[in-house]
């Protein structure tokens, strides 16, 4: 409880009226008790998606995704329309590297 309030949806993480694999989306490892299953990957990932592109490197950093080519092609099932552009991204270590740009472009049929 924050304030004496109890949490919202929205202060958990959660976006309104957006699901995937039947389950309210949340951002982050945490927001989800360390959640690293395929379903929570794919979660983390639409959401991020949905804000915007997202690339392998990203995916891997901050949502703690390390296979994502096989999370957007797990979501591509779903129908999801993700489009992939290959870009140029520095890793930490200041490597540069030919990696997917990942484009959300909605859900098929919606």
């Amino acid at each position: 409880m924050e304030n004496g309030k109890a949490p919202t949806e929205a202060s958990q993480g959660v976006e309104k009226g957006i699901v995937c694999d039947d389950k309210p989306i949340l951002h982050s490892p945490t927001e989800n008790g360390n959640d690293n299953s395929a379903s929570a990957q794919r979660s983390r990932l639409l959401a991020a998606l949905i804000k915007g592109p997202v690339s392998t490197l990203k995916a891997r950093r901050e949502y703690d995704i390390l296979h994502p080519a096989a999370r957007v092609q797990e979501l591509r099932n779903r129908g999801h329309l993700i489009d992939t552009v290959w870009t140029d991204d520095v890793t930490a270590e200041g490597n540069v590297h030919r990696v997917a740009l990942y484009l959300y472009r909605g859900k098929a049929g919606a």
